[in-house]
């Protein structure tokens, strides 16, 4: 087969085309300094700022079940003292998942979206989340407990399925992977923020136990989410989609301080080639948007399945082996906070510079080969209780550890959102991005099952599945495009290109360009 190139996805719109596409949607204006942006990068990054919060929501409610589990006020207020089941213990835990993967089914998603508009879907997640946790503050039993955790779980799905997206339609294309990869760093600090508001509560008792307290400390960033939604612009995207041009064009000149003729006409172009055809979930399911929804769902599947949350969930286990110490595993939940937090923020500022694919598969090779350390040092020196191999085979497990961590943060941990909310076309982003973080909390749901059971069975040989896995991402990360400097609907074109790229032979100008 002759060799295939993909043409360049840059759209360039003459000041006709640009103008015409203007006449078209009924966007007229006198005075050509009207079309003058009166935001700029404080506006953006002040509103993705706000939108991010939904991420330190996610945190916040990843992060501190574990923590409370084990207070003596939690058995007291909750269980009437009895001892917390295995049953229960797994219950409360992976619910939460369900009530997420819920949310984020893409029949309710899409539905959540129609009623209620990009940004109304972020402020009703918040308000959902404040009657979760309100309910989880006063449960006085499982059944209440559950219940809440399923609410703050639905919450969570519709925020972790619209703010990535809402953030990436706002946002200018050099910062665009810098504003969302903030959703995976807020998830980062609430994470680290629950563990410390536990160790901080957890021997308070009266009037309430801590544990109440650090469940309803989470209304606050809830509340802020909410009342801050209401003063956030519209996706000028998402208006140009239903109908509201001249909305869109209010809330481009909210967030640029450039002209935005040009950006508001490469919307309005798309929506009108994408208006040509029916939308339907017949179409969302074939041809090329089943093909972008199969490497949107691996995506999310490798970012879950490389092995973090196995951290997350049972590292002080896997500490308490290497130290033979409980004090070994609580003092690991702090350090491997203060790690994925202060790991995320190179990304913050590599992403749109080196672009996602890049960090995408140094992430993936760093945590395939601490993995393989871990793997061979645990496998050779930590088959009994006590360490066969002496003080070096404990903290070299320690550091491949914090190297995972690393990895993980700066790379696979951010750029999977990032990479699916870019990928779809706009008539199908929300039924795309709804179906990729869906497969994310399916995927939150093994790692919670299946970590334990395969360090019970195969011990630190668990970790070469997880080279494996990591192998996976390093390939995936390998043969996708990259989507930096390009706006949403150069990615669309980039995106039909590389799923249809053209022969050499017949288009012999594309080697003379």
């Amino acid at each position: 087969m002759a060799p295939v190139a993909v043409h360049s996805a840059k759209q360039t719109l003459s000041q006709v085309e640009v103008d015409d596409l203007l006449r078209r949607a009924k966007i007229v204006q006198e005075d050509p300094d009207s079309y003058q942006g009166r935001g700029g990068l404080f506006v953006v990054v002040a509103v993705a700022m706000f939108s991010s919060l939904a991420g330190l929501l996610m945190g916040l409610d990843i992060g501190y079940i574990a923590g409370i589990k084990t207070m003596d006020s939690f058995a007291e207020g909750l269980l009437h003292e009895d001892k917390l089941k295995d049953t229960q213990d797994s219950l409360i835990t992976m619910i939460f998942g369900v009530g997420a993967a819920v949310a984020a089914f893409p029949p309710v998603m899409d539905l959540c979206v129609s009623f209620l508009g990009r940004k109304g879907a972020v402020i009703a997640g918040g308000a959902i989340f404040c009657l979760g946790s309100g309910l989880q503050a006063l449960a006085c039993n499982m059944t209440m407990m559950l219940m809440g955790r399923v609410i703050a779980g639905f919450s969570v799905g519709l925020l972790s399925g619209n703010a990535p997206v809402y953030t990436s339609e706002i946002a200018p294309p050099k910062l665009r992977g810098a504003l969302v990869t903030g959703f995976q760093f807020a998830i980062t600090v609430g994470i680290m923020l629950a563990f410390l508001l536990a160790l901080v509560l957890e021997d308070v008792e009266k009037p309430y136990g801590g544990w109440r307290w650090v469940i309803a400390a989470q209304i606050v960033p809830g509340l802020l989410l909410v009342f801050g939604g209401m003063v956030m612009p519209g996706s000028p995207r998402y208006l140009v989609a239903q109908g509201k041009p001249n909305e869109a064009l209010k809330m481009l000149l909210k967030l640029r301080s450039q002209d935005v003729r040009v950006e508001l006409a490469q919307i309005l172009q798309e929506h009108e080639a994408e208006s040509a055809t029916h939308t339907s979930w017949g179409e969302f399911l074939s041809g090329d948007n089943l093909k972008l929804l199969g490497i949107g769902v691996s995506i999310q599947l490798l970012q879950q399945l490389c092995g973090m949350n196995a951290f997350m969930y049972d590292g002080p286990l896997i500490f308490n082996k290497l130290f033979g110490s409980e004090h070994a595993g609580r003092l690991f939940t702090l350090v491997s906070g203060v790690v994925n937090i202060f790991a995320t923020i190179p990304g913050l500022f590599l992403v749109d510079r080196y672009g996602r694919t890049l960090l995408m598969k140094w992430s993936a090779i760093g945590m395939m080969i601490c993995s393989a350390v871990l793997a061979s040092v645990g496998d050779v020196c930590f088959q009994d209780e006590e360490s066969s191999c002496g003080d070096w085979a404990k903290w070299t497990a320690t550091v491949a550890i914090c190297g995972f961590i690393l990895n993980f943060a700066y790379g696979w941990g951010g750029m999977a959102w990032v990479y699916c909310a870019e990928m779809f076309p706009q008539k199908h982003r929300t039924k795309g991005v709804a179906a990729t973080t869906d497969a994310n909390w399916v995927g939150n749901i093994l790692i919670a099952f299946l970590p334990p059971i395969m360090f019970a069975n195969w011990g630190f040989n668990t970790f070469w599945l997880f080279v494996g896995t990591n192998c996976l991402c390093f390939f995936c990360a390998v043969s996708l495009p990259e989507t930096k400097d390009k706006s949403l609907e150069e990615i669309t074109q980039m995106f039909n290109d590389w799923l249809h790229p053209v022969e050499m032979d017949d288009k012999p100008e594309i080697l003379e360009a």
